[in-house]
Order: C-alpha cells, then sequence, then structure tokens
C-alpha cells in the first residue's frame, strides 16, 4: 500500500479545526507520552488550541492531508515560521510529513522566504535534521508542578541547505 499515492493535500478550511485539533491533540498524546511529563503534554495541548488553530491558518498558509477524506496531517506557514506540523502516529515515516515540509518549503520560496525557522518537540527533532533543519539552541519552558519541556529552536537557508 503506497500511502502518499492516496494522500490528498489541501488548503485548511474553517470547517476543519475541529479535525485538524483531534489530530494533533491524538499524535501527542501518542507520540510524546514516551519523552514528555504530563504535565509538558498537558501544555502541548493547550497550546494547540482551535483559536490557535484558526488564528494560525487565518494569518498564514495550513495544510490538511487526507487519506480518503480522514485527516492524518498538518502543517503550518506563517511568515518564515513553519509550526504545528503534526502527522498521525499510524501515517509516520511513510512520506506524508515530508510531503507536507516539502509544500510548505515551496509555498516560503514562492513567497521569496529562503530561510525558515520552527520549534521542534524532542520527537520531531531527528525529522528536521533529515530535511536539513539545524538545532540553534536548546529551549526549556517551565510547565506544572515544576516539570520542564524541552524543545529546539531550529533553522534551514533553503537555498544554502537544498533538501
Amino acid at each position: 500500500m503506497n500511502i502518499i499515492q492516496d494522500i490528498t493535500l489541501r488548503i485548511f478550511s474553517r470547517e476543519d479545526v475541529q479535525a485538524v485539533q483531534r489530530l494533533i491533540h491524538k499524535t501527542i498524546g501518542i507520540s510524546y507520552r514516551e519523552v514528555y511529563p504530563e504535565e509538558a503534554i498537558a501544555y502541548f495541548k493547550d497550546h494547540h488550541s482551535e483559536a490557535h488553530i484558526l488564528s494560525d491558518a487565518t494569518e498564514g498558509y495550513t495544510l490538511v492531508l487526507e487519506w480518503y477524506g480522514n485527516p492524518v496531517g498538518t502543517g503550518t506557514l506563517l511568515g518564515p515560521n513553519i509550526r504545528r506540523v503534526f502527522i498521525d502516529p499510524a501515517y509516520q515515516r511513510k512520506g506524508p510529513g515530508k510531503l507536507v515540509m516539502d509544500r510548505l518549503e515551496e509555498r516560503a520560496l514562492g513567497k521569496g522566504i529562503s530561510t525558515l525557522d520552527l520549534s521542534s518537540s524532542l520527537v520531531s527533532r531527528h525529522f528536521y535534521e533529515c530535511l536539513g533543519y539545524a538545532v540553534q539552541k536548546e529551549e526549556v519552558i517551565p510547565v506544572r508542578n515544576k516539570q520542564k519541556l524541552r524543545y529546539f529552536a531550529m533553522d534551514r537557508n533553503l537555498r544554502e541547505n537544498p533538501g
């Protein structure tokens, strides 16, 4: 089964907000539980609220990936910042994440943006490094119960570092 062949990639519409939030929260709940404390997971879920998703999609360019009508991925370009790239865990490591990133990077280049930045979770760092993004610094956000949420500020010059 070739998942990429059967994926539809389209622009986000306002009606997608709840389905995209469910996808993001499901992915966080499954993919992050091995590396983040529950307080950090709650922080991530709060951060990816319907209001934030809708605001970023309105101000930026958000994609939705569907497999036979079911949302399985998303990603947003907001100025030079890539954010909210999430792929359903059942579809990870099969190409949809790279497909989203390729389209977002194409859009950036089309807008004259050649350097992109993003914040990467511990889980996603390797994925972004494989696409040519480099860690600029490690960041820590304190969350409830004196727990910490670690992540990485990353960037990539699309012209100097082709993927």
